[in-house]
């Protein structure tokens, strides 16, 4: 059995110290984990989401003192509240990563839970949680159009970076369409959930095959940018291109969206036609 990473044994001592702290503080009736940690995706260095079930007579209280109440487990190095919840991420001295949760009792039953693992609190707390990773089509809908429709609205980037310099910055931009537009993608047909992974979690979850091509494309556009050809770059670019818009209609066709049309072929023939080869 290989070793436990440094990362690893301080995330795990740093729960059981909140366990430790936060379970016998009346405030909190229950703590669990969702997130990788719950649901068995996690690895060595994934992060912690803490959520804290906290009784409605203390909820301004502890809202109040969220981060006192945070850095009774070690120095906070960073903060910053985390939009759209109430809640906080965490830079832990260590460092360790920790997003922190604060949920109302009266609340726990309408949000849907994909996986929960269990820290501590009454099975009634537990009772209350909704669980499931059926997400609904329209839920599913929704994400895969923002997104697709997301890296579409923006396809010019590459050319108009290259003819400003930025190289460096083409080549991140054609890695994060790979990682974070065609990957999740490749996996929508057997992970409905794909487009609410943590993005760092999905290309392990690919097939051989798919890893493979994976790699590939991300080889061809490190090494066009590496050897600084920007024919390369543009052919690559192309290629990401197609692959993209063919993964993304037959997704569309399965839950019924509209893909549009003339994207690829208008994209395809606007970067031959004006790609920055200087």
């Amino acid at each position: 059995m290989s070793e436990e990473v440094p990362f690893a044994a301080r995330r795990r001592a740093l729960i059981d110290r909140a366990v430790a702290l936060f379970s016998v503080d009346r405030r909190f009736a229950a703590g669990w984990l969702e997130g990788s940690l719950a649901d068995g995706s996690a690895d060595s260095y994934s992060d912690i989401d803490l959520h804290l079930s906290v009784d409605d007579a203390s909820w301004d209280e502890v809202w109040r003192e969220r981060r006192g109440i945070v850095e009774r487990l070690a120095p906070i190095l960073a903060a910053t509240e985390i939009m759209g919840a109430f809640a906080v991420g965490f830079l832990i001295q260590g460092p360790v990563k920790l997003d922190v949760f604060f949920e109302r009792r009266s609340n726990l039953a309408a949000p849907r839970r994909i996986a929960v693992k269990r820290l501590w609190g009454a099975d009634e707390v537990y009772d209350q949680l909704k669980l499931g990773d059926d997400l609904g089509r329209s839920e599913i809908a929704r994400a895969l159009q923002y997104s697709v429709l997301g890296f579409l609205q923006g396809a010019t980037w590459p050319v108009r970076l290259l003819a400003r310099g930025q190289v460096n910055t083409f080549l991140l931009g054609e890695i994060m369409l790979i990682e974070t537009g065609i990957v999740p993608l490749m996996l929508l047909e057997r992970d409905p959930r794909t487009f609410h992974r943590n993005m760092f979690t999905r290309a392990k979850m690919l097939t051989a095959s798919e890893h493979r091509e994976y790699t590939r494309l991300m080889d061809r556009v490190m090494e066009s940018v590496r050897e600084g050809k920007r024919a390369a770059m543009r052919d690559v670019s192309i290629e990401i291109m197609r692959e993209f818009c063919a993964l993304a209609r037959v997704a569309f066709a399965q839950y019924q969206l509209e893909f549009p049309t003339l994207v690829e072929a208008e994209m395809v023939a606007f970067f031959e036609r004006e790609w920055p080869l200087e």
